[in-house]
């Protein structure tokens, strides 16, 4: 693939107790590349939130190989990798009194002077990344009062502001209402399909997943499945998200039914 950017080969997802080890999730393999947009799909538990921390560094490989553009992960610098991916978590916490501005300037500190300012440039690229998430004007607006849905916009353009070739995103539209899921999908579809940028996120939204993503990661309980949405519905994968034999999955109406 001429755009690839990340390579996963045989990633195991654990970690160990005493001399012990606990495998979540085994046998994980992907390739994404530029301009893709990656819904991460599997039920609670499976492991999507420690996929993606141990896509970014947060977390250490338990086995298995991570390569951005054909290097190991374990051979970059945390300046590096800040180059290579933005973050957004879905546990951010807020802090009170810090402005719209000062909340996305953190996200240009890894390239600042000792003295962590900011340029003209970069102040710049804030008010740009805010205009391109409909918050343009906010900059001086307290963090802490925006709305669930302007919050997560704010979060995704810090996202933009540090300039990473990769976003990830750890479910982005939880809790947010229909109109603002839908927003924040369109948004990160945009980043990606017209910023040439690879964004992966997670999400229990399977619908808007399958109309809105390239691809879908999907862990299931027989393993991992990479593919087109299409592809996906075709072979029956969704139907395999759950232990359950009893949950179908209908194409027509792309929701989970119960057989009788």
């Amino acid at each position: 693939m001429e755009n690839m950017l990340l390579e996963i080969k045989n990633l195991s997802l654990g970690f160990h107790i005493g001399k012990s080890e606990k495998v979540i999730f085994d046998g994980i393999g992907a390739q994404a590349g530029r301009g893709e947009v990656i819904a991460l799909i599997g039920s609670n538990g499976r492991g999507k939130s420690t996929l993606l921390r141990t896509l970014v560094g947060l977390q250490n490989i338990f086995r298995g190989t991570i390569l951005y553009e054909g290097r190991d992960i374990n051979g970059f610098s945390h300046k590096e990798l800040s180059e290579m991916i933005a973050f957004v978590s879905s546990h951010t916490e807020r802090a009170n009194h810090l402005s719209v501005k000062d909340m996305l300037g953190i996200n240009c500190y890894y390239k600042t002077n000792w003295l962590g300012n900011i340029t003209e440039a970069d102040s710049a690229k804030i008010s740009k990344a805010l205009e391109m998430v409909g918050l343009e004007g906010f900059e001086d607006r307290n963090s802490f009062d925006l709305s669930d849905g302007e919050y997560q916009r704010a979060t995704i353009a810090a996202a933009i502001v540090q300039d990473s070739q990769i976003i990830i995103l750890d479910e982005p539209t939880a809790f947010l209402d229909i109109a603002n899921r839908f927003m924040i999908t369109k948004l990160l579809q945009r980043i990606a399909h017209e910023w040439g940028k690879l964004v992966i996120f997670s999400t229990h939204d399977l619908q808007l997943a399958i109309d809105m993503c390239d691809k879908i990661w999907l862990m299931a309980a027989d393993g991992f499945y990479n593919d087109t949405p299409c592809s996906l519905m075709e072979s029956g994968a969704f139907e395999k998200l759950f232990d359950n034999s009893k949950m179908v999955f209908n194409k027509l109406t792309r929701t989970f039914e119960v057989k009788d």
